[in-house]
């Protein structure tokens, strides 16, 4: 046997560098609230008084509870092999996020459960016992202290309007010491912070909400589920679902375009667009559940780039616990990967939700600023028009401002006009469209297009600016596809 020693990691380096995972409050709830529903749980209570100091967090549960020997092994780093198969219903992963989701908000923390309606037994992780010990002491707690956790709770519990006499605690969780929310000097940013947390959890746990699985009560009242994908409003577009196929697995996919007064709408509250403190913009992309909670969204994961252009589009992704090491799922459970087998599959999806959002971005954005059912022409400045290379917008010819200026300047001046006209309606319809490439010169486009840019050019070089700076300002304004560029270049051969 070859010489060896045993290296225990220090407990309380190692706490506080597990306890940096990534998580928010909300986010660690949500981790203990997986448990709860792993376990069969239909209300849960998240108890947090500010008017109490030192601030204590209590998380409550009626599910199935633990025994003492399952209690204390659930306190273990990590609790579960991630080799063993797991339920189906399960909502873990790690063996980890009791511990990491609750050293994440507290220096000590408390499990309080019961099986089968037996004693209740306490388990505690502690940093400041930890470092007295130098060793990983759980402390296993007597009954006295037990009842007195248990006693704290219902008095926060009654303190609140939705107080339900018939809850069964099985399972409570204590969190003392929270070292992030006392630095909150201000007890309206601890009440945003519970807002933030009350939209939170109305997202990701949705489907059981709605579904009335599960009851959540965040201090005086129970929490709404929000639901991202409201196809079955007027106005919502949905995209026919598809399939990926994994192993025996198949994974479905489905998308949704929202329809443009949604823009509008979302900034009312409530509003079935958006939770609350939150934006149609935030909300755009890929929404991927995994047993029917939601782990990630708000992007694209770099199928596409982030735009406000695309706000209106969301599309859902449905995976199960059998697909983790395929997603690479974090102990948070607040990131994953998309495979690249399910990304190529999805990809004529995303392009399609992309293309059709920012349609309606560009007719939201159109319809602000362009003047319908006017008696005169005169009065809209900017006019859509449809031809053969779809809609485009327009500074209007008629509009009679621009038409008795017109009327007062010489035939060079009026060449001048037309021309900036023409570099603004370029740059109107590249925010419209969302894009910087939006004109292509093309053999139909060779009589009107290409005179103005020789124009240009003359104008430039005439009031002594180098070549250079002439070629960035025409490729700026007319596109920078190849046929573009290669008629800008050919202008400069001698």
């Amino acid at each position: 046997m070859p010489e060896s020693i045993l290296l225990s990691p220090p407990p309380v380096f190692f706490i506080r560098s597990i306890s940096e995972q990534g998580y928010t409050l909300s986010t660690a709830i949500a981790d203990l609230i997986d448990n709860s529903l792993s376990a069969g749980a239909t209300r849960i209570e998240i108890l947090l008084d500010a008017h109490i100091i030192p601030l204590k967090i209590f998380i409550a549960d009626n599910g199935s509870g633990m025994t003492s020997d399952d209690l204390t092994e659930n306190m273990r780093f990590p609790s579960a092999d991630l080799e063993i198969e797991r339920n189906s219903n399960d909502l873990g992963r790690f063996g980890l996020g009791l511990k990491t989701a609750s050293f994440s908000q507290s220096r000590k923390f408390t499990v309080i459960s019961r099986k089968d309606s037996i004693k209740y037994q306490g388990r505690t992780w502690d940093v400041e016992y930890l470092k007295d010990t130098e060793d990983w002491t759980l402390i296993i707690e007597d009954d006295k202290n037990v009842t007195d956790l248990i006693e704290d709770y219902k008095h926060v519990s009654t303190n609140f309007h939705e107080h339900n006499a018939d809850f069964e605690v099985n399972t409570l969780v204590i969190w003392e010491d929270l070292y992030k929310l006392e630095k909150l000097l201000k007890r309206n940013e601890i009440n945003d912070e519970l807002e933030d947390l009350r939209s939170h959890l109305g997202l990701i746990f949705h489907r059981f909400i709605q579904k009335g699985e599960v009851q959540i009560r965040l201090n005086n009242s129970l929490i709404e589920g929000f639901e991202p994908f409201p196809d079955h409003f007027p106005g919502v577009q949905t995209v026919s679902e598809n399939y990926w196929q994994t192993g025996d697995v198949y994974i479905r996919f489905q998308g949704i375009i929202l329809p443009k007064r949604s823009a509008a709408e979302a900034k009312e509250s409530p509003s079935v667009w958006v939770p609350a403190g939150l934006t149609l913009e935030e909300l755009q992309g890929i929404y991927v559940y995994r047993n029917e909670r939601l782990i990630n969204y708000g992007g694209w994961f770099r199928a596409i780039a982030k735009s406000i252009y695309l706000q209106f589009g969301r599309i859902r992704i449905d995976i199960t616990n059998i697909n983790d090491s395929e997603f690479h799922l974090n102990v948070a459970k607040s990131w994953l990967k998309i495979p690249f087998g399910l990304k190529r599959a999805m990809n004529e999806m995303v392009n399609h939700v992309a293309a059709q959002a920012a349609k309606e971005y560009r007719e939201r954005l159109a319809s602000t600023f362009i003047r319908f059912g006017s008696s005169s022409k005169g009065l809209s400045l900017i006019v859509k028009e449809t031809g053969a290379g779809g809609p485009v917008l327009k500074i209007n010819a008629e509009f009679e401002l621009l038409r008795r200026l017109k009327n007062e300047l010489s035939l060079g001046q009026s060449e001048l006009l037309n021309t900036l006209v023409s570099l603004l309606e370029n740059k109107l319809n590249e925010i419209w469209q969302g894009e910087t490439n939006t004109l292509e010169i093309t053999e139909e486009m060779s009589g009107t297009v290409k005179d103005k840019i020789i124009k240009i050019k003359k104008y430039y070089e005439e009031s002594d600016y180098s070549w250079e700076e002439i070629r960035t300002l025409l490729l700026d304004s007319f596109g920078r596809k190849r046929n573009a560029e290669l008629f800008i270049d050919s202008l400069n051969i001698k």
